[in-house]
């Protein structure tokens, strides 16, 4: 058999995203503090770009407005002086060679924060500069108490996640124990851990912590360690033992100087209509610089001549990738933000209480882009409303209970809220009871649901909360 060259064409589809593209859904993720330092940053080390001089960025300058306006009573029209209380820093963008002097200079503080705490114990640890970077931004995320703000995988990048679980590992081996987790049981956990409880205990302790407490509370001892399967003897040790953790590791910190969370957006209403402004005020209408641009029609033919030219072009065209990539981000945040207005209206008019159902899936729909860009735009980015200033993560729910069911999540979190304002005062509620009670107002949600949503409200168990 003769075999005999042949040659044939074929098409096929595939997608492949340019450097700027992909920078351009880095800076999409970035809150609006960071893409500050990024500008800036890239401003001091480009001399193609140029940065209007009545530019102000500081902290200082929100802070002052804030307090000017809570002084004469005046509620300005929507500007970068709004302000909202957070522990969010700017940029995370350090050299190797500045951590001594953070260590040093955290060691010293008279009132060390929890960030600072832990940042001086990261600068110590032998990492690359992208782990320490992962490190410090999961740092960053805390809350007061020790735990996320967000999910960690929703404020790194790719790339950056592959080192999440061994700076998770890591960070939860410093002091205190019990940070970095999502919510008060799960620090319970991660500090019995610490105390070198053994796998058996631990899993029992877990179960005890995650679903037994209230019965515990409640004096049903025998209950609980039928649950459990081990003896009340055994039960009364973990339960001993539970009490020398804390279940707020981060509270024994200093909660440092008040700083401010820029919202991106304002949707407010005005006059019975729903208005939608961008904070351009906060961000530099970046140019490039004319004079350096004209340096290389300036330049001979010489070698160092043309080494000069493919530097300016080089510059230029970094410069005109980021004014790009800002535009992309802008557009893209604008374009969200008014499908949420839209999806919205009755939460913008009326209150938390009307968040109905809506997916980034959904959105993304609409905008023709994929789910991961509404993610990414979405992520620590906040809107200025007549409820507050609120993540615009907040304005995505999905439905809760039967299929097409009308209630968002975050719509049956606030009653739950409110449920547990009215009874202030009173015997405080078993997340059954506020299941019943939520029940009689037409919401079916179980009362293990219950549980978890008073969690993410930050709200203790009755058995913490007792009678006010």
């Amino acid at each position: 058999m003769e075999f005999s060259p042949n040659l044939s064409l074929s098409q096929k589809q595939q997608l492949k995203l340019s450097p700027q593209l992909l920078q351009s859904f880095e800076l999409m993720a970035l809150p609006l503090t960071e893409l500050q330092a990024r500008i800036k940053a890239e401003i001091e080390s480009n001399p193609a770009l140029e940065l209007p001089s009545s530019w102000d960025v500081s902290y200082e300058h929100f802070a002052q407005e804030k307090q000017r306006r809570e002084t004469s009573g005046v509620d300005d029209t929507y500007s970068d002086s709004s302000s909202y209380g957070s522990d969010r820093g700017g940029g995370y963008d350090y050299e190797a060679s500045d951590r001594q002097q953070k260590f040093m200079e955290n060691a010293l503080s008279l009132e060390e924060t929890l960030q600072e705490h832990l940042l001086s114990q990261l600068g110590c640890e032998q990492l690359s500069e992208e782990a320490y970077r992962v490190g410090e931004i999961l740092i960053t995320n805390l809350d007061a108490n020790g735990f996320f703000r967000e999910n960690p995988n929703d404020i790194l990048t790719e790339k950056q996640a592959e080192h999440l679980p061994h700076l998770l590992h890591l960070i939860r081996q410093f002091d205190p124990p019990g940070v970095c987790a999502k919510d008060w049981r799960e620090s319970l956990v991660l500090q019995a851990q610490a105390k070198g409880i053994g796998a058996e205990d631990l899993k029992h302790f877990t179960a005890l912590v995650e679903d037994n407490l209230e019965l515990m509370r409640a004096n049903k001892q025998a209950q609980v360690a039928k649950n459990l399967g081990i003896e009340v003897e055994e039960l009364e040790e973990l339960y001993a033992f539970l009490k020398t953790l804390t279940p707020f590791p981060g509270q024994s910190f200093s909660s440092g100087p008040e700083q401010y969370v820029i919202p991106d957006l304002s949707i407010r209403n005005e006059e019975g209509q729903l208005v939608l402004r961008m904070n351009n005020s906060s961000l530099p209408d970046l140019a490039i610089n004319t004079e350096f641009e004209g340096l290389a029609e300036d330049l001979g033919s010489s070698d160092e001549s043309k080494k000069a030219q493919q530097y300016i072009k080089e510059q230029i065209k970094s410069a005109n990738a980021l004014i790009f990539q800002v535009q992309v981000r802008n557009q893209t945040l604008y374009k969200v933000a008014h499908i949420l207005l839209q999806e919205q209206q009755e939460y913008f008019l009326f209150g938390p209480q009307y968040i109905k159902p809506l997916t980034q899936k959904a959105v993304a729909e609409q905008l023709g882009v994929h789910e991961t860009t509404i993610s990414r735009i979405a992520t620590a980015k906040y809107i200025d409303t007549d409820w507050g200033i609120i993540p615009i993560k907040k304005l995505f729910s999905n439905a809760v209970g039967d299929e097409g069911a009308e209630l968002s999540k975050q719509a049956v979190k606030e009653t739950i809220r409110q449920i547990l304002e009215e009874h202030q005062g009173q015997k405080a509620l078993s997340d059954q009871k506020i299941s019943d009670i939520l029940k009689e107002k037409g919401i079916s949600v179980a009362r293990r649901t219950v549980a978890k949503y008073r969690n993410e409200l930050n709200i203790d168990p009755s058995f913490v909360r007792g009678t006010n």
